[in-house]
């Protein structure tokens, strides 16, 4: 039946040990190696990912600091704009205010150089109808003494 040999117990233990002491030798040490240098691979790309993600945020907040200072530029352009537009605008009413006013005045001049030139052409008529009238009455005055006479 079953046959225990101590020699063959002694074997075996002897050929595990051996099969033990390779395979930790050739093939336990080569894949912990492998692990190790796997991990220092992941923990390197992680380091990478952290730097490149602290990166990326340095300049979005660069980026957001331009932005705001670009828009505070763009308020305070739109602000000198509108103030200068403003001025303008001023300027423009007080001119077109003061160009109204001398037309005003211009047309107050016309109106009353041409009332004082009809005064004078009607006064310049009924001086020549008075004096028209004056001789038809002298005329005629002469003519009834001529009949009279």
């Amino acid at each position: 039946m079953l046959n225990i040999n101590f020699w063959n117990i002694v074997f075996t233990i002897i050929n595990v040990l051996v099969l033990y002491w390779l395979m930790k030798k050739f093939l336990v040490k080569p894949v912990l190696g492998i692990m190790e240098k796997r991990e220092q691979l992941i923990q390197g790309q992680l380091d990478d990912a952290k730097k490149n993600q602290e990166q990326a945020l340095e300049l979005k907040k660069q980026y957001e600091t331009r932005i705001e200072s670009a828009e505070k530029e763009a308020k305070e352009i739109m602000l000198q704009a509108k103030e200068q537009a403003q001025g303008e605008k001023s300027q423009i009413l007080e001119e077109a205010q003061a160009e109204s006013e001398r037309l005003i005045e211009r047309a107050k001049k016309n109106i009353e150089n041409q009332q004082e030139r009809a005064r004078r052409e009607a006064e310049s008529q009924i001086a020549g109808l008075a004096l028209m009238a004056a001789r038809k009455i002298l005329k005629s005055g002469e003519t009834n003494d001529a009949n009279s006479q």
